[in-house]
């Protein structure tokens, strides 16, 4: 596993390092004319239109990654809402205008990924908690390049956790995700880890 080589493709991941870990035509590459208007962050639109967004679904290792953007490039390009509306940050009786939106870029594990259409941070939204205040389950990566570049960090694991030691490659794999996105717990990955790691520990015992 040359698993420093990876983190430092997935920190900045080209259209050729996405399809060599998705497949080739796997990218949702739209045009500028065709991104949101208030889809406002620069960077975010750049990474778009120059390299793409992986529309893939992902159901391996224990089904624990469970990851579905294709609906993508079915629609016309991601969904988009009122993130005070999704977060419980609007009353009921609150008809100021939206400041702006949030966009889904996927889902995993009962979760959307939201994209801010303005700071361009991804964050978890939970559709149970949107009635009460609670629809916020943390933060899952900095950008939309580290979202990608993490999905396609992923898939370069799925042989080594095919092997003998997979309790091993877990600790790897969780270092590889921490050194990606050092500024950021992230929730989406925590969830899978803890998850991978109770399932490898049970598979272990029973050997």
């Amino acid at each position: 596993m040359d698993v420093e080589a990876w983190v430092a493709a997935a920190k900045n991941p080209t259209a050729e390092w996405l399809e060599s870990c998705f497949g080739a035509g796997s990218l949702w590459r739209p045009r500028e004319a065709e991104l949101p208007e208030l889809l406002q962050h620069e960077a975010t639109r750049k990474f778009l239109t120059t390299v793409g967004f992986p529309a893939v679904r992902i159901d391996w290792l224990l089904e624990c990654i469970d990851f579905d953007s294709s609906g993508i490039k079915e629609a016309d390009g991601p969904w988009a809402e009122d993130p005070d509306e999704l977060f419980g940050r609007r009353t009921p009786d609150d008809d100021s205008p939206l400041t702006k939106y949030a966009f889904g870029f996927g889902e995993c594990s009962g979760c959307s990924l939201m994209l801010d259409g303005v700071t361009g941070d991804i964050v978890l939204y939970d559709p149970n908690g949107w009635d009460h205040a609670a629809g916020y389950a943390g933060q899952a990566h900095s950008s939309l390049p580290i979202l990608a570049g993490a999905l396609g960090l992923a898939t370069k694991f799925r042989e080594p956790f095919e092997g003998p030691k997979p309790l091993e490659v877990l600790g790897v794999f969780r270092q590889a995700i921490e050194a990606l996105d050092p500024g950021v717990e992230s929730a989406l990955w925590e969830k899978v880890l803890e998850t991978l790691e109770e399932e490898y520990e049970l598979a272990a015992e029973t050997e």
